[in-house]
């Protein structure tokens, strides 16, 4: 299955890259076209619900600090686990990662585990870009792959 939120990411990098290219030339209609494309992308991605909106917010995080999957780095509340892993194997995604440093985040990779996923191990994944040195912060995190 294909992954929807690769799909809807790679628009959105067109979009900010039609806005770059637009307010480079000072082409203030080209830029208010993007703003407009934006607008709508995130609008569409709303309506597919509230689950799919906090995959995609977090996917969208997670590829633009240069991670290969996405990475859930906040608290996730317990009435949510089940409808964003139902989400993402909806949606063509089949691992994540998990860096969440709340003090619930045991609690919740269990939940992770009654919801029909499996930890595969453990990895780093880039977290913040470190602005004082070249790179980011790396998180210690959980792999998941969803059964």
């Amino acid at each position: 299955m294909k992954n929807t939120f690769e799909a809807e990411y790679q628009k959105e990098l067109q979009i900010r890259a039609d806005y770059d290219a637009a307010k480079e030339a000072g082409n203030e209609a080209g830029q208010e076209a993007a703003r407009v494309d934006i607008h709508e992308l995130w609008g569409s991605i709303e309506e597919k619900g509230a689950a799919y909106a906090r995959i995609y917010r977090d996917y969208k995080d997670s590829r633009d600090r240069e991670n290969t999957t996405v990475n859930f780095h906040d608290v996730i509340w317990d009435k949510d686990v089940k409808d964003l892993i139902d989400c993402m194997r909806a949606n063509g995604i089949d691992r994540f990662t998990f860096s969440s440093g709340w003090s619930s985040s045991v609690e919740t990779a269990w939940l992770f585990i009654q919801n029909g996923c499996k930890v595969e191990g453990m990895t780093q994944v880039n977290g913040n870009q470190n602005y004082f040195s070249v790179g980011y912060e790396q998180l210690p995190a959980y792999i998941f792959s969803i059964c």
